[in-house]
């Protein structure tokens, strides 16, 4: 017991001593060599040296072959563009969240899909009694859920099947889709009409329509969506938050940048429900 305690309290350590290095280097300091770190971090040169060559192994320092000195790697600068992006698309999406809530007085989300699941980024709550589950920064799962599968559709076919893998297609309820080649077709669906819907899915009597958003480069970087009973909707309410989200959804990708000559529909495509077969459940 104590060596495992030990053991941990040493992982965590290094853990802080690497992060500790990494947070040495700045605009003004861009590369340093083994002494310097050691002597702002203050850590004998051995150990600097050691948690350095696990930093470069990973790619999150590098050292200049000729001058030995290190600098900062390329994927922290991509763990910071996700962050800077995750912090944008709230700030251009909140004010058309307000405006959809406005307009229908139903619970709103923005989402992200991370590691093959659906992380809730923003919200506003219903005005009706009913309260979601659903808090910024929980997860959800993405198959069966408007957000997630807005999201999962515009993924690569490889990525998409790897999600199926690693996360499985759980059944959560009797309209769950269960079966990775009717998700696959589910996708296309999506793409074609420009939006998602989750009808009691993942929660019975729940339903969601959710909208992509496109960032400058085209890619679909989050998604918005409005979440409101089954029991107060009809196809007419469903087409008119079918309808929102996509006005919402274009005007934040325009506010990031995006080119939507061909991302978004004008209109919503006539409403398709889910339709499941019997299948054998995933993980």
């Amino acid at each position: 017991m104590r060596v495992r305690q030990a053991a941990k309290a040493s992982g965590i350590r290094a853990v802080e001593r690497a992060v500790a290095i990494l947070r040495t280097f700045s605009s003004g300091a861009p590369e340093l060599s083994v002494s310097e770190l050691g002597r702002a971090v203050g850590l004998h040169k051995s150990t600097v040296h050691r948690l350095l060559g696990t930093l470069e192994r990973t790619g999150f320092v590098v050292q200049d072959p000729g001058t030995k000195r290190y600098r900062l790697g390329l994927p922290l600068f991509e763990l910071g563009s996700m962050v800077v992006n995750t912090l944008e698309v709230r700030r251009v999406a909140r004010p058309h969240l307000e405006e959809i809530h406005r307009a229908c007085g139903e619970t709103v989300h923005l989402g992200i899909l991370d590691e093959g699941e659906v992380v809730y980024i923003d919200k506003i709550e219903s005005t009706r009694r009913v309260r979601m589950y659903s808090q910024v920064g929980r997860r959800a799962p993405a198959h069966c859920t408007g957000l997630g599968k807005v999201l999962l559709a515009h993924l690569p076919d490889a990525s998409l099947a790897d999600v199926i893998e690693r996360r499985g297609l759980r059944r959560f309820t009797s309209k769950t889709i269960t079966s990775p080649k009717e998700l696959r077709d589910h996708c296309a669906l999506i793409r074609q009409q420009g939006y998602a819907l989750d009808t009691g899915e993942h929660e019975e009597l729940i339903q969601c329509a959710a909208a992509a958003i496109y960032d400058h480069t085209g890619k679909a970087v989050a998604a918005v969506s409005i979440t409101s009973v089954a029991a107060a909707m009809d196809q007419h309410r469903v087409a008119e938050h079918a309808s929102l989200v996509q006005q919402a959804a274009r005007k934040i990708s325009e506010g990031l940048g995006a080119s939507l000559s061909i991302r978004h529909k004008e209109g919503p495509a006539p409403i398709r429900p889910v339709v499941t077969r019997p299948s054998t459940p995933g993980r």
